[in-house]
């Protein structure tokens, strides 16, 4: 069953999609994705940091960081597709070195350096809050099939979660913070 986006496409049910809702409004929500002052402090499954960030939320701009793991650090570079304030953020982007270069997924070698994943952020307003929908998906859409990218789903999916309860915590962190300065 596709999930709606609010632009009245869906995301088809092959992507790996997870869902949640959050007690905080959509602005704030929109702002912890696209501040790399918030973005650094959640973003990624348990364990990981978040290194070296750099955020433009605008559709053309950049969005640059690296996750550092107990195995070392991932590098990543994209470019945000679709930009719609409180509404929708798509990006997409793919594995580099140190330098900025196309490489293979770091867990999969057999991954093809041009291969990128596109996430999709879909906030919508709930009667307790936040609704945050996030798709990933691999392009170009023949990429899905390929071995990699096939062990890379289940995987996804997991960090989708984890990078979803991180989002929750750093929420409730910042929501507390605004109570107390108001």
């Amino acid at each position: 069953m596709p999930v709606g986006r609010s632009s009245g496409d869906a995301i088809p049910a092959e992507d790996v999609v997870v869902s949640r809702v959050f007690d905080a409004p959509r602005g704030l929500v929109f702002e912890v994705w696209t501040k790399a002052e918030h973005f650094t402090r959640w973003f990624g499954p348990h364990g990981a940091e978040v290194v070296s960030c750099e955020l433009d939320a605008r559709p053309g701009g950049i969005i640059r960081f690296g996750h550092r793991i107990a195995e070392g650090t991932i590098y990543v570079k994209g470019t945000f597709i679709d930009v719609v304030p409180d509404e929708r953020l798509v990006f997409a982007f793919g594995f580099v070195d140190e330098q900025g270069h196309p490489i293979p997924h770091p867990m999969f070698p057999d991954w093809r350096p041009d291969v990128l994943i596109e996430t999709i952020v879909i906030l919508a307003d709930v009667s307790d809050g936040t609704r945050v929908t996030v798709a990933h998906r691999v392009l170009p859409a023949d990429a899905a099939s390929l071995p990699a990218t096939k062990r890379w789903s289940p995987m996804a999916r997991e960090g989708a979660t984890q990078v979803l309860d991180r989002l929750g915590e750093h929420l409730s962190l910042v929501a507390t913070r605004k109570e107390h300065t108001t």
